[in-house]
């Protein structure tokens, strides 16, 4: 029996820790895209409910957009973490992800799911777009299949001094979790036109005509929601990007 459970190999996904693992499905999917685009909604929670969006065109940092409520109002801990994997609740969803094993910091640097802190208004709303330059969609770093979390508490981005602090930024308990899943293969610009970009990362003044676009596109909001739904926003932001690249 001990040799038997000396010798045993975990089998199960390295994202979700599934008996059944999609990972090469979902590098797949990410490589040969030009534009991916996934989504998680965060469960686990009576009070605190929440849709993210995340957005990348090869050669370009994701865009991690979403709207938080039932918070307290102030500053959140927000992470991705390890796994996909809420057979426990939020707390079977691992640490933060952290492919480098490199020591708890802010989004510049240390974890690659180290996202900084959220903030919720006095209603406990929070919403928010982070541009996260180490946080991957494509290829075989892709965090479709891992997790968000949202914390309790302020994350203080490894500066508290003590070995928590190194580890998870004492952000306190995890309030709400969900599994970043793949909304679309490809995303199709308004007109029906792919668009591709040559892998470069995008300039400060192609920056500024993407928010550019992306404010004259929602001119025509109630159009792109009853075309793409849910998808509205980020096939503007996607399309803007490509637009923006030509």
């Amino acid at each position: 029996m001990r040799i038997q459970e000396f010798n045993h190999i975990d089998t199960s996904c390295p994202r979700t820790r599934a008996e059944t693992c999609q990972c090469e499905s979902v590098d797949r999917l990410t490589e040969d895209s030009n534009t991916v685009v996934a989504q998680c909604i965060l469960e686990h929670s009576d009070a605190v409910k929440g849709t993210i969006l995340l957005i990348q065109a090869p050669g370009t940092a994701t865009l991690i957009k979403g709207t938080i409520t039932g918070l307290t109002p102030g500053l959140h801990g927000f992470h991705i973490h390890e796994f996909g994997d809420m057979t426990d609740g939020c707390k079977s969803m691992g640490g933060h992800y952290n492919p480098d094993n490199v020591e708890h910091g802010d989004i510049t640097q240390g974890h690659v799911g180290d996202l900084g802190n959220i903030t919720a208004d006095e209603s406990g709303t929070a919403k928010f777009t982070i541009e996260a330059k180490r946080v991957e969609l494509i290829g075989s770093r892709s965090v479709i299949g891992r997790g968000f979390v949202v914390h309790s508490d302020e994350d203080d981005l490894g500066k508290g001094g003590d070995e928590e602090s190194k580890k998870t930024g004492n952000a306190g308990d995890r309030l709400a979790c969900g599994v970043i899943v793949a909304r679309s293969e490809e995303i199709t610009e308004a007109h029906g036109g792919e668009h591709s970009t040559t892998g470069r990362s995008m300039t400060k003044g192609e920056k500024s005509k993407r928010e550019k676009n992306v404010k004259g596109m929602k001119k025509d909001k109630a159009g792109f929601k009853k075309r793409y739904g849910k998808d509205a926003e980020a096939v503007m932001y996607a399309t803007a990007t490509k637009q923006a690249m030509k």
